[in-house]
């Protein structure tokens, strides 16, 4: 998909370069303690995120043109299933409306050709935790603890193996 633009925001295709320092700097805790709490650096998380995607969109805010956030999917240990990702800032708070209203959309684009896609949110992260069932996700097993890990699958692909 290319660029989308919306009343209060636009996607567009990330440029790791500009985005993951931007990203970095606003950060929400939340997203910031998840990252850290499974082992990871933040900005190497980030830089690494946009480095394996094989799709990586930046959400932009039409106010004044700094990011919301930035998602993407990158592949697994399986061609069948691929590991989603989304790393916000607060100001997703000034676009939650039309990002629940497009959001199942853009991770159907997300999904594509897997059957699946899968990741690890933090069990105390109420509002990830609330937009993934919404989303569909299931919810699979507590790994590693406090981490829940999620599946959500792809409604126009058998998932059969």
């Amino acid at each position: 998909m290319d660029k989308v633009k919306y009343s209060d925001c636009r996607i567009r295709p990330a440029i790791p370069e500009l985005d993951s320092w931007r990203l970095y700097e606003d950060l929400r805790v939340e997203d910031m303690l998840e990252v850290i709490g499974l082992g990871h650096h933040p900005r190497l998380a980030i830089e690494a995120s946009f480095e394996h995607s094989q799709k990586a969109y930046t959400i932009l805010s039409n106010m004044d043109n700094n990011i919301v956030a930035s998602f993407g999917v990158c592949p697994t240990y399986s061609e069948r299933v691929g590991c989603v990702w989304l790393l916000g800032t607060y100001r997703m708070l000034d676009i939650q409306r039309t990002f629940i209203r497009h959001s199942r959309d853009w991770v159907n684009e997300l999904i594509g050709d897997y059957n699946c896609v899968v990741n690890t949110v933090s069990v105390s992260n109420d509002l990830s935790m609330r937009w993934l069932k919404w989303l569909g996700a299931d919810f699979l097993r507590e790994e590693p603890e406090g981490y829940q890990e999620f599946v959500i699958f792809n409604n126009n692909n058998s998932t059969e193996e």
